[in-house]
Formats: structure tokens, C-alpha cells, sequence
């Protein structure tokens, strides 16, 4: 789901380290271009899903491995973090009339951009009364927002730090009104038809790896602290954010 240019060689030697230690899987990544795509697909091992989507659609195909703690200013407890508000406005976004703007978000599933942005202006499940675009990435909403073809975008801050690196450009002239709720970062899943042996010593390879000091600088660039063991319950906490969408 974070496959910025800037980082593959990085995702790549994270996961030649778990590899290492779990030989049973596939030596390399494989690069889709589609990470939806993958939730559903049975012949991906392991992948990375929205939290909600997760909890809301795909929990009874994948086994929850776990999740990435993150380097991030919006990160304030382990594996948990805020996405941020960026409009064209500098008007304080308790100000803001919501049903007169037109709002860019990346899907209508998503946890980060458009179930947080709810979340954060007219309350936690209620319905966005305003216009809305979906654009099919964070970085394709920033880029409509600097476009000026919208008012307000909520992006993945995650996303952001990798996006601020390689396209600062893309913020310039936008404004920061807030954050959004908190919410677990995204879970590292495995197919259901892995075994609970095969998918405890994933979540073991995970947690090595991040461990490893050899790793520290992959990890330093993909803005990942260490391996969480989360439980379910974390994903199913929200669920009430995507109410009413």
C-alpha cells in the first residue's frame, strides 16, 4: 500500500529479512500496482489492508499477522496514528460550512482518507452532506487539491511523509486545519488457508526483522519503529467511523 519509489529498495530488504526467517514464502515482493486488488486475491500470501475495508469486508479471508509502530508526528502509541486535513483555505476547520465545499478524498472505504475526514467534521458516522470526488490515492487528492478542483482533503499521514519527500510541491499553497481521529495503522494480513503455525512465526519474522539492526536504516526510510501485535478488536473499533457513509 506504500510502494513510493523513493522506498522500494527499502520494502524490498524488509522483506528479504522476513523471508530469512520464514523461507517458506515467496523470495521477493511482487509489485501489482493494485494493492486492492490483492485483498481478495487467494494466491497473495501476505499484503497490507486498509484497517476498515479489513474489519468491514475482508476479515474472514485474511489472519491478522499484525502491524507497523510508525516515525511519524501523527503516530502517539504504538502502531496507531492520525491522518491530516489539508485544504486550499486557511479557515479554521471548526469554521468551515461542510455542506458548502467540495470535498477530494481517495475511496469511499477508506479508513484514512474519507471515514476519518467524516470523522473529523461532521462527527463519526454521520452522513457528508456536501460534494465529494474520489480520487483512488492520497496522492492523486493532493493533487486535485492543489489543482483547485477541491476544498478539503483528509490524507493518510503516512502517506504524506512519503509524498512531502518526493513531490513537496504538491503542498505548496495548501493549509493544514487538523487531524483525524486516531485509528490503527494498517494490518499486515495473511490468507486465511495459512495455519496458525505458519502465520505466528510470520508475525516472529516481523518482529526480528525489525529488531535486527541491520534493518535500521531500511526501516528508518519507510518511517516504521517496529512489529505490534494487534489484536482484532483494534480494527473492529472502527467499524462506527464508516456508519452512515
Amino acid at each position: 500500500m506504500y510502494d513510493f519509489a523513493s522506498v522500494a529498495w527499502a520494502w524490498d530488504e524488509l522483506w528479504g529479512a522476513v523471508h530469512a526467517r520464514a523461507p517458506w514464502t515467496p523470495a521477493e515482493l511482487t509489485r501489482s500496482g493494485d494493492a486492492h486488488a490483492r485483498w481478495s486475491d487467494p494466491d497473495c500470501i501476505v499484503t497490507q489492508v486498509c484497517g476498515w475495508p479489513f474489519a468491514a469486508m475482508h476479515h474472514n479471508e485474511m489472519r491478522l499477522i499484525g502491524a507497523f509502530s510508525l516515525d511519524l508526528p501523527e503516530a502517539e502509541r504504538p502502531a496507531h496514528y492520525r491522518s491530516v486535513l489539508f485544504s486550499t483555505t486557511d479557515t479554521p476547520l471548526d469554521e468551515l460550512l461542510f455542506a458548502d465545499i467540495h470535498v477530494i478524498a481517495n475511496s469511499v472505504d477508506s479508513l484514512s482518507g474519507w471515514h476519518s475526514l467524516r470523522a473529523a467534521t461532521v462527527g463519526p458516522g454521520h452522513v457528508w452532506a456536501g460534494s465529494v470526488s474520489f480520487t483512488g490515492g492520497h496522492r492523486n487528492s493532493l493533487a486535485a487539491l492543489a489543482s483547485g478542483d477541491g476544498d478539503l482533503a483528509c490524507i493518510d499521514s503516512w502517506s504524506l511523509a512519503f509524498i512531502t519527500a518526493e513531490e513537496p510541491e504538491l503542498l505548496r499553497g495548501l493549509h493544514r486545519l487538523g487531524v483525524g481521529p486516531l485509528v490503527p495503522t494498517p494490518p499486515i494480513t495473511a490468507r486465511k488457508s495459512l495455519s496458525e503455525e505458519s502465520v505466528d512465526q510470520l508475525r516472529t519474522a516481523f518482529a526480528d526483522a525489525l529488531a535486527d539492526p541491520s534493518l535500521a536504516v531500511a526501516a528508518a526510510a519507510l518511517r516504521i519503529r517496529g512489529f505490534v501485535e494487534l489484536e482484532f478488536g483494534e480494527y473492529l473499533d472502527t467499524l462506527p467511523l464508516g456508519a452512515g457513509a
